[in-house]
């Protein structure tokens, strides 16, 4: 079976995946759909991680708590 050939040379965004080629095969371009794929999980996991953080061990504080004050000083 013979491959089939994309030309890239004016896709500059599949070029920076393809250094110094014109031509990519299907299967090279399909192999870098694959890793941006898994990237794309990767990153939605992180983020998922990330608000579970915040949900689990943010607290909100007043301005006092955050400068170090007392509010009772200003009443």
């Amino acid at each position: 079976m013979d491959e089939v050939f994309i030309d890239i040379r004016e896709r500059e965004w599949l070029q920076k995946f393809f250094k110094d080629k014109d031509f990519v095969s299907i299967d090279d371009l399909l192999g870098v759909i694959e890793d941006l794929d898994c990237e794309v999980d990767r990153l939605n996991e992180k983020i998922a991680d990330m608000r579970q953080d915040v949900q689990d061990f943010y607290t909100p504080k007043t301005p006092y708590e955050i400068f170090g004050i007392s509010e009772k000083d200003f009443h």
